[in-house]
């Protein structure tokens, strides 16, 4: 019994003085040096290159990881928190955080809290969302900013905080379904909220782009952004 404790341990109490005494990259069950990538903005995540460098010791600005997907900025790493509606995926995930609301009625416009969604940037409003809360009743498709007000009814039809008020049609030159203030005799539609009748992609309710431009008509450029 003593002769097989012998035998057992004097061979490795031999290799583990070998290991601190010459070093653990030369182990003779292989190197222990590691790759390391460069993280430039000390968000603790490092960036894929094609030679990182290798070494037992972890280099000054270098990590372990490669899976940051922007190294430039260090609110942008896998895992970080994810900011909606300004087309930036902060968590490296491919995927792009926008707010949404509840379109219960398929009208295009949604009611009640927000809802924070992640889609592929371009993607379209998921079905029974929209990017507004405009609807004042959400269960009658009928009834939303862009209908018409029937006289009569009791019903504030175009959610404009008026019952049965006289239907005033205004100019819609971009056909975006919104007017400006320039009143119609004739044809029109029966609000005066668009900011830019020139464009059909300005109007209220629409989202926000960072392009200096105030799509949404709120009187703010590029907020989020």
């Amino acid at each position: 019994m003593k002769k097989n404790i012998l035998n057992i341990g004097i061979p490795l109490i031999l290799l583990i003085a070998s290991i601190f005494i010459i070093g653990p990259s030369c182990s003779p069950y292989g190197s222990f040096s590691y790759k390391w990538y460069l993280d430039a903005d000390n968000d603790g995540f490092g960036a894929w290159e094609e030679n990182p460098i290798e070494a037992v010791n972890q280099p000054a600005g270098r990590v372990k990881d490669k899976t940051d997907c922007d190294d430039s900025n260090a609110d942008i790493y896998p895992g970080a928190p994810e900011i909606p509606d300004n087309d930036i995926d902060e968590n490296c995930d491919s995927l792009f955080a926008y707010t949404f609301y509840a379109d219960k009625d398929g009208d295009g416009f949604g009611a009640g809290n927000p809802v924070i969604l992640e889609l592929t940037l371009g993607e379209n409003t998921p079905d029974n969302y929209s990017t507004n809360n405009a609807d004042c009743n959400d269960n009658d498709n009928t009834i939303n900013p862009l209908a018409s007000e029937i006289p009569n009814n009791g019903i504030d039809d175009n959610c404009n905080g008026l019952i049965d008020a006289e239907d005033i049609r205004y100019i819609d030159a971009d056909g975006d379904g919104y007017g400006s203030i320039q009143q119609s005799a004739a044809e029109g539609v029966f609000n005066s909220l668009d900011c830019d009748d020139t464009n059909a992609e300005i109007h209220p309710y629409t989202m926000e782009i960072n392009n200096g431009i105030d799509d949404d008509c709120d009187g703010i450029i590029d907020e989020g952004f």
